[in-house]
């Protein structure tokens, strides 16, 4: 039923046009310098609707053919984009093979048909550092650089990372300081600042890492611990190196409550004392610290050490044993202390009685030496032999009662 209207109404349309145009066919005069155009309304409608017509049939006819030519365009762009992602893998299976050459040589083919590239770039200059040549290494920094306006932290971690591996510890630092302006909070460069700090071996730079690599947590706290440990013994020794007491006293009085409440770091804190000949001081700290915190090593070099007052510390390690019976160390610690007071037969008792309670080649060396000067070689033979046969190590230099013949 619309399509019988429809043709009607164009019937209609059809009619009414004829009779318009016989009525009235119009006049329309185109006149431009000699040349004239002539025709009636009706044909110059016409015309005009030809000619729009064509216009139109252009435009569509130019948009599809500009689609297609996108189309294509797009076609090759894929293509191109999908041999670059094949070559960057393969690149990328070449670099975890250890294959250097290939690694650098895809990686750097396929830079060119990717449109991220800075990836390709970081890998081959690591290939070239592997391969030693620096310059390449440097070149591919560089494109890298340039390959993306958000790459420099990440190439500048490359670059100290690579100068780490290639021993260069003082340029990794200042290209790592140079990271740490714009990312405080970088692990990675946390991390290789650690590594950093530890071949420079500067004790005091990676002691204030520390709360750094805690607070982002960067490691386990345990390692975090160790690595502090470390530290610390490591500026101690670095500190008593020269000899000098005052370099010593100035980098314990550096460091944190926390730190030096530390038993292993304190026992080697007293243990250099004792070495540089402050055995007063290293006596009166550890007396301090023996009072709230047992430790069998800080009670053995308290044993080792010469106090103003013998007598005082004899009475100190007494007391000592009153809690801490049959404490092996602090056994030989009182023997020790007994000879300095020259208490010959005390002393022989806490060696014996250590011996009882834990055998060790110093309490056997002891017990020979003693045994001996008092003029029971035989008995003390047994047991200097004891000791060579089990162990081996010195003894510190201690008084000893007139050898009998």
């Amino acid at each position: 039923m619309s399509v019988f209207f429809a043709v009607l109404l164009v019937l209609l349309l059809a009619a009414g046009l004829a009779a318009a145009i016989q009525h009235d066919p119009g006049y329309i005069l185109i006149a431009y310098g000699q040349t004239t155009v002539e025709m009636t309304l009706w044909v110059g409608i016409a015309a005009l609707v030809i000619l729009l017509i064509i216009a139109i049939a252009l435009f569509i006819g130019l948009r599809r053919g500009a689609r297609l030519s996108d189309s294509v365009g797009n076609f090759w762009s894929r293509r191109r984009l999908r041999r670059g992602r094949s070559k960057t893998t393969l690149g990328l299976i070449a670099y975890i093979e250890g294959n250097w050459v290939k690694s650098r040589r895809l990686l750097i083919e396929a830079a060119k048909e990717t449109d991220a590239p800075l990836v390709n770039y970081l890998l081959a200059a690591r290939a070239s550092q592997a391969l030693g040549e620096s310059k390449a290494t440097r070149r591919y920094l560089g494109l890298a650089e340039g390959s993306s306006s958000r790459a420099g932290i990440a190439v500048e971690l490359t670059q100290a990372e690579l100068l780490l591996k290639n021993g260069q510890l003082e340029e990794a630092l200042a290209t790592l300081t140079r990271v740490r302006r714009n990312a405080v909070r970088h692990p990675s460069a946390l991390r290789l600042l650690k590594h950093v700090y530890l071949g420079l071996e500067d004790w005091s730079g990676l002691l204030a890492l520390i709360p750094e690599l805690r607070k982002f947590n960067v490691y386990p706290e345990d390692d975090i611990q160790t690595l502090e440990r470390q530290a610390l013994m490591g500026g101690l020794e670095k500190a008593g190196q020269k000899g000098d007491i005052e370099d010593l006293q100035n980098w314990w009085k550096s460091l944190s409550k926390n730190s030096q409440r530390d038993l292993p770091v304190l026992a080697a804190y007293a243990a250099k004392l004792h070495q540089l000949g402050e055995d007063e001081q290293a006596e009166q700290l550890l007396r301090q610290t023996l009072k709230s915190q047992w430790s069998d090593e800080l009670v053995a070099i308290y044993g080792r050490l010469q106090a103003k007052d013998t007598d005082k510390q004899l009475a100190t390690a007494e007391l000592w044993l009153r809690e801490h019976t049959g404490n092996a160390e602090l056994l030989l610690a009182l023997g020790r202390i007994s000879l300095r007071n020259q208490l010959w037969g005390k002393a022989r008792e806490y060696f014996e009685t250590a011996y009882m309670n834990g055998r060790s080649y110093e309490v056997c060396l002891e017990l020979g030496r003693l045994l001996s000067n008092m003029g029971e070689q035989d008995l003390g033979s047994h047991y200097t032999r004891e000791a060579v046969d089990n162990f081996s190590n010195a003894l510190p230099a201690l008084p000893q009662p007139p050898k009998k013949a």
